[in-house]
């Protein structure tokens, strides 16, 4: 047992920061009582952002979509009086030893990680601080589509081909729109047979897709969910009118608070798209900062490896090393000998696209199930049915979600 006090910060708390946060705290009731660990984040709820798709149409599974986070670690505290805490707020910048954040506040820790994610546009992101709050916005978001006619849905990467899919398949009387600037849909990197399998069962539910087609969006364009009727026009000069528009054309990583840390170590820690350079070990790439981690989408590694799956696999990885750290000492006095685990470089090579309560495509193995009903069969089985939800409800303790 150690008695040494240990301070650890998650700053953003979804998949990664879930998963790290909860492997940490639990060595407070392992051999290290004085270990605190705070979470940190904007919203005071967690949003199953998988879900979002199905929140659309389905108003009590939109609800479901939201915990809250003030009592994710309270089944790690040894004593009646609560040790790790949570704070509701956005980090403004990082020091080397200590954050500041909008609040004010400014704390000292001897363990960071850093993942704050990455952003884009509602659903997939709720631009709301309370559970309530995001819950009232989702439920106005599927009353609003229930009272469009005609729905405009920019961008065929896997959220967006599941937006469509779902509005699609419960409203069959709405024309649901699906514009996208390749010349097919979902990632590149899986193969062209799911593409066309999801071009296929898309139509077959009555959406209209439109391939090689980019739209010009005004720079004021909200897309909120509001019904807002608008007419957009395309590279090709066609006219996209409709009632309500989703864009789904990627994200944009929040990382403005490594400024001051660069400013101090005079060097570069971000890439051009504003993500944090890791090493291998998924430490910040700085040697004279081995403390701190960077998980998830805010990190520099590639697109392949940011999807939910692979973000829990870089949790545990940073995790491991950083309670590798811990145990030897290494927040006391610099450790010896300390071996830690790198990155493996694996990338995403599985792909489950609903595409409506009961079709789906689907590669796995390096097998594309695109037109055929296995696709169907699979995905309708293992996501469509609740897109994880349960999954991530079993990270919280009972009713952090009631």
């Amino acid at each position: 047992m150690s008695t040494r006090e240990i301070h650890v910060v998650v700053v953003g708390v979804s998949t990664a920061g879930i998963s790290v946060a909860k492997k940490v705290a639990a060595l407070a009731k392992d051999g290290f009582p004085n270990l605190r660990v705070t979470i940190i984040d904007k919203n005071e709820y967690t949003y199953h952002s998988i879900g979002a798709p199905r929140g659309i149409v389905d108003k009590q599974f939109g609800r479901s979509l939201f915990f809250r986070l003030d009592t994710l670690l309270a089944p790690f505290e040894v004593s009646a009086k609560p040790k790790h805490r949570f704070i509701q707020a956005l980090l403004t910048n990082v020091n080397s030893k200590t954050i500041e954040l909008n609040t004010g506040e400014t704390l000292a820790f001897d363990y960071l990680v850093l993942a704050t994610g990455a952003a884009n546009s509602f659903p997939g992101n709720v631009n709301a601080p309370t559970l309530e709050d995001g819950r009232l916005r989702m439920a106005q978001l599927h009353e609003n589509v229930e009272a469009a006619n005609n729905v405009l849905v920019i961008g065929g990467g896997a959220v967006g081909v599941e937006i469509a899919g779902e509005i699609a398949d419960q409203y069959p009387s709405k024309q649901v729109t699906l514009v996208h600037s390749a010349s097919r849909l979902l990632p590149l990197n899986f193969k062209e047979g799911i593409s066309n399998g999801a071009v296929y069962k898309l139509r077959r539910l009555g959406v209209r897709v439109v391939l090689n087609e980019r739209i010009n969006i005004p720079a004021d364009t909200q897309f909120d969910g509001a019904v807002r009727p608008m007419t957009l026009v395309g590279r090709s000069g066609r006219e996209y009118t409709s009632d309500v528009q989703f864009l789904a054309t990627g994200t944009k990583v929040y990382s403005e608070y490594m400024a001051s840390l660069e400013k101090h170590l005079g060097t570069s820690l971000r890439e051009k798209k504003g993500t944090i350079k890791v090493k291998p070990t998924l430490q910040l790439a700085s040697d004279a900062l081995p403390n701190i981690f960077v998980v998830g989408d805010v990190n520099s590694l590639p697109a392949g490896a940011k999807y939910a799956v692979k973000a829990g696999e870089q949790a545990q990885l940073a995790a491991a090393n950083l309670i590798a750290m811990i145990s030897a000492g290494f927040d006391n006095a610099k450790a010896t000998n300390l071996v830690l685990q790198n990155w493996n470089g694996s990338v995403m090579n599985m792909i489950a696209v609903p595409i409506g309560k009961s079709l789906g495509v689907l590669q796995a193995s390096g097998i594309a199930f695109g037109k055929s009903c296995v696709g169907d069969i699979v995905v309708s089985r293992v996501k469509a049915k609740d897109y994880f939800v349960s999954k991530t409800a079993k990270e919280f303790p009972p009713n952090a979600n009631a």
